[in-house]
């Protein structure tokens, strides 16, 4: 008798079991939807030709794409140096990005890099004279520096805003991931270190999820881009910073800056007083 009422149970577990995993199974395919297509794309950017005295600006990424984070993008290199003692630091390129809103900090971090804070204007946006900005240093895993900005947009105007690049949800990450395991499947070599190589797959998963439960258990469609609002990062691309070079650099990069976003926007404003 009682070995009848323990099969029972078994059975009884074993129908919940199959019952849940293929409610989960249903319900991660039905989450497992393509993303939307976003709506500024590198055709509204046709007649944008940005020009000034002082700086070489030349387009370097236009490709189009409903789903391309990135919209466009233009290197920016000066004609002549206002910094003569730094010569190369203030004769480098500065690249300019506009992307659909996204957390540039999360998405360097988990490249390996070390991201700090070194200035932020934000609070400040309500006197007109300021551009909301946030100025960072990034460290590579080699010790290399080299200075960014973001500002943080509207899509509808590209008007600056004050809010933090930290605060998109894509890409949120808890840890980076671990510089030394790379994703290859299940091999013997795999059995080695299996609780290592278990928390760097995990990790991977997590961040991947953008630190969301409901992501993580395929439940839930991962963050994307923002279609709201959009990121514009400007990097300076010249070789490695020394110490008494950030502050020209971070000159050079803010200048690039304030320049694009003035002609981001006064072109936008005649667009939007052509279409009316």
């Amino acid at each position: 008798m009682k070995s009848k009422k323990n099969e029972r149970i078994v059975a009884i577990l074993l129908i919940l079991c199959i019952t849940l995993v293929a409610g989960w199974e249903i319900a991660s395919k039905m989450a497992a939807q393509p993303f939307d297509d976003l709506r500024l794309k590198p055709e509204d950017f046709s007649g944008f030709t940005p020009a000034s005295t002082g700086w070489s600006i030349r387009l370097v990424h236009l490709r189009s794409s409903p789903t391309e984070p990135t919209v466009i993008a233009y290197i920016l290199s000066p004609v002549s140096s206002f910094s003569p003692s730094v010569l190369k630091v203030s004769l480098s390129p500065i690249l300019v990005r506009i992307v659909h809103g996204y957390n540039m900090v999360d998405c360097m971090r988990i490249k390996q890099y070390k991201v700090d804070l070194l200035a932020d204007t934000r609070s400040k946006s309500s006197n007109a004279s300021v551009l909301p900005y946030q100025l960072w240093r990034l460290t590579s895993s080699r010790a290399e520096q080299r200075v960014w900005s973001t500002s943080m947009l509207r899509t509808a105007d590209f008007s600056a805003t004050a809010v933090d690049t930290r605060d998109m949800a894509f890409p949120r990450i808890g840890n980076p991931d671990d510089p030394s395991w790379a994703p290859t499947g299940l091999k013997w070599s795999s059995f080695r270190h299996p609780i290592r190589n278990l928390r760097s797959f995990i990790r991977a998963k997590w961040n991947a999820s953008r630190c969301d439960i409901w992501t993580f258990l395929r439940l839930r469609q991962p963050a994307w881009a923002s279609d709201e609002m959009l990121t514009m990062v400007s990097e300076y691309r010249g070789e490695p910073l020394a110490t008494e070079e950030e502050p020209v650099a971070a000159k050079l990069v803010l200048e690039a800056h304030s320049l694009m976003l003035m002609q981001f926007q006064k072109f936008w404003q005649s667009k939007d007083e052509l279409e009316r």
